[in-house]
């Protein structure tokens, strides 16, 4: 047993050469000073879960083992595995958690039935493994008792109810996401139309802007609603009076697409002046997507923003500069030119230029 050498303070674990060792014990994780761990040469095929909570391991070893062979990992990427392992660990603790929730909340009645103890667990990895993303997977775990189908026959087919679950966990996520954006979007509007507009009437501008004839017109997305709020002062007209939803959807979608344009008109010049003076003789369509790849370094929001348009000019002002003269090497590595660019304008910054 591990607690015969005082788990807490053990900083390195020898365990290499132990033909016998097939698995180790999930009390590893009470060693929390553990920092290397050898397994080379043992019969190890898979690693407890209790691992990923080894915050200061560096060093895992495991060449010559079923493991390795299983999966390629041998004494490289302690972190990436540590990590790995974390998040399995994370996972079953989610799932264990889930489980624990449903059997002893919304299905009690039922959780000692013969179709509830098949049938729960089996609905619980459906769930599990519907949500990739652990962030969303906590949230599901917390709000159990909102998402579970309340009768559990409308889960005998746990995959369709999990996909179903998660579709109501992501209108529900926007539909909250939505309230919030509205509160905003409110202190927005009072802060643009002080004292020219009632404060309850701010609310009716909202409702107006949410609702609308979804058949014929195309709906606001939250994160249409996120472009809203920060480009209001240009959005909305001077007078309060004058607001509709539908002119207001018309102005979202008239920027965004005036962006959209700017933003390819730079890459545009930065591919004629790249052509023109450094790669005249590779295909167009090859030298914009270096131009391409290499603006999209410089991108900070999902539409273009002033200083992405500055910095693109001059990029292409100075592509000579900043691209390196074989093609293949912009290619490669087109965060080369962005570092280079950065680096001048630093320069340029100190310099007071």
């Amino acid at each position: 047993s591990l607690h015969r050498f005082n788990p807490p303070a053990l900083e390195q674990l020898w365990l290499n050469d132990n033909p016998l060792l097939e698995e180790l014990p999930s009390e590893i994780e009470f060693c929390k000073q553990l920092r290397v761990l050898d397994l080379r040469r043992t019969a190890l095929s898979k690693l407890p879960r209790e691992m990923g909570r080894l915050k200061k391991l560096i060093e895992i070893d495991l060449r010559e083992t079923p493991f390795a062979a299983a999966t390629g990992v041998g004494a490289t990427d302690t972190d990436g595995l540590v990590e790995s392992i974390a998040r399995k660990d994370r996972r079953e603790n989610h799932r264990l958690e889930m489980l624990e929730k449903v059997v002893n909340g919304v299905y009690r009645e039922v959780a000692d039935t013969r179709e509830g103890q098949y049938l729960i667990p089996e609905l619980v990895q459906a769930v599990c493994d519907e949500f990739t993303d652990l962030d969303e997977l906590r949230n599901v775990v917390r709000n159990c008792d909102r998402l579970f189908p309340t009768e559990l026959r409308q889960a005998r087919n746990p995959r369709r109810a999990a996909k179903r679950l998660h579709d109501d966990f992501t209108a529900l996520r926007r539909q909250n996401e939505k309230k919030k954006l509205s509160a905003e979007l409110e202190l927005k509007l009072r802060a643009i139309y002080y004292d020219v507009i009632e404060p309850e009437s701010v609310e009716g501008i909202i409702k107006g802007i949410y609702q609308g004839d979804w058949a014929v017109e195309k709906e606001l997305e939250l994160e249409d609603i996120h472009f809203l709020i920060k480009n209001a002062p240009r959005l909305f007209p001077d007078d309060p009076e004058t607001i509709t939803g539908p002119g207001i959807r018309s102005a979202v979608w008239a920027l965004q697409q005036s962006l959209t344009d700017d933003r390819e008109e730079v890459i545009a010049k930065v591919k004629l002046a790249i052509m023109s003076n450094l790669y005249p003789d590779r295909e167009p369509a090859d030298v914009e997507a270096v131009a391409r790849a290499v603006g999209k370094l410089f991108e900070r929001d999902a539409f273009a923003t002033k200083k992405e348009l500055e910095e693109m000019k001059k990029l292409a002002a100075d592509a000579s500069l900043h691209f390196p003269a074989e093609f293949q090497l912009a290619q490669e590595n087109p965060q080369a030119v962005r570092m280079s660019f950065k680096r001048a304008s630093a320069a340029s910054a100190a310099m007071g230029m």
